[in-house]
């Protein structure tokens, strides 16, 4: 049964398993992430936390991978302020995501990247193709990640994984994804469907009340670090954006970023100009 009629996702629901469908529907774009998704994401979430009859939400996608996360090409035009809001806003339906009464379940398909594996992280499973392409990018574009893709990752996976993963910025290695536990479970091409299915019925077998109060209690025993080390994302991400290299992605991708030595000399500007906009006017 299709429900609403949004822009970017198509939903609907399998009375079957009890699950909400959410495909990302943006095959023109590669389904990146942009704000008209966030905006009907958060209303749709928001109606699906009171359906506590829905049992398990279910993220995929109308190509084959998942979502680039980032639009290339929109990018630039983008002003630090409103890379912050939509940091903002991702992480707050994401940290909505990892309280909600329904388990929730991200087939990364062939591949995502950047956003699209920030996003993924509010996921209580995650399931993705043997050959998927996944990977946290975000320096590749002259971003650091900014909605939990620091914090969140290094209390769901070894910080070993993490800080490889983050650093390299590069495909991960599908022995690692498997071996750190932020794959549940991957498939081939014949058994796709077969794998999906299995995964929704275990969770549609279980007894609602305490499949809900598991979740709760996974993530309560997170909360007091996932919310402390957010607040260095946060900082650290505005400090990056200083350089504003998200800017500089050309056409061709070709990027002309900022010289580590120049940042010094930024943040001092940056320091001096907020100084003075915060600077009360002195009586005479």
């Amino acid at each position: 049964m299709k429900l609403f009629n949004y822009s970017t996702l198509y939903a609907r629901l399998d009375k079957s398993t009890r699950t909400l469908h959410i495909t990302l529907n943006r095959s023109d774009r590669n389904n990146t992430i942009n704000n008209e998704m966030l905006f009907e994401l958060e209303s749709l979430l928001a109606w699906t936390t009171s359906k506590v009859e829905i049992q398990s939400i279910l993220f995929d996608s109308s190509t084959n991978h998942f979502s680039w996360g980032l639009d290339p090409q929109k990018l630039p035009e983008m002003s630090a302020s409103q890379l912050e809001k939509f940091s903002l806003k991702l992480h707050k339906i994401m940290y909505a995501m990892m309280q909600m009464p329904q388990t929730i379940v991200m087939d990364l398909k062939d591949g995502a990247a950047n956003w699209a594996m920030e996003f993924a992280l509010a996921a209580d499973i995650r399931l993705c193709s043997v050959n998927a392409d996944l990977r946290f990018d975000h320096t590749r574009f002259g971003l650091s990640p900014a909605s939990g893709g620091a914090s969140f990752l290094t209390h769901f996976v070894s910080p070993a994984f993490a800080k490889n993963w983050l650093a390299l910025g590069t495909t991960i290695p599908h022995s690692q994804l498997s071996a750190s536990g932020f794959i549940s479970q991957s498939y081939d091409s014949t058994n796709r469907e077969d794998v999906i299915q299995t995964v929704l019925k275990n969770i549609s077998a279980q007894a609602p009340v305490q499949r809900i109060q598991t979740k709760l209690a996974v993530f309560e025993a997170l909360r007091p670090q996932i919310e402390a080390s957010l607040v260095q994302d946060l900082k650290i991400a505005k400090a990056s954006r200083i350089s504003e290299d998200w800017k500089n992605i050309k056409a061709d991708y070709q990027e002309d970023f900022m010289p580590a030595k120049s940042m010094a000399y930024s943040v001092k500007l940056s320091l001096i100009k907020n100084d003075e906009n915060q600077r009360p006017e002195l009586d005479h």
